[in-house]
């Protein structure tokens, strides 16, 4: 059984995501999944997700308090 699962990722991050998936001929849904269930069953203490993906943001470093707070005021306009 599967199961939606929302998930908020910086917008130029997804259109990137998106032309991996494509590249790897699988939809993001499966791409997400394969690569959780994965990290999940390894167990490792290195991220296997961050090899995969090392590189894909070219240098960009991610504020998540800063994200969370235009998440939210895109959400709610304040």
């Amino acid at each position: 059984m599967t199961v939606k699962l929302n998930l908020t990722i910086d917008e130029t991050l997804v259109s990137k995501i998106k032309v991996y998936a494509a590249k790897k001929q699988t939809s993001v849904s499966k791409l997400v999944e394969n690569l959780l269930r994965e990290e999940i069953e390894t167990g490792s203490t290195e991220s296997n997700i961050s090899k995969k993906f090392a590189g894909i943001l070219s240098g960009k470093i991610l504020d998540e308090e800063k994200m969370k707070e235009d998440y939210l005021k895109s959400k709610y306009g304040y």
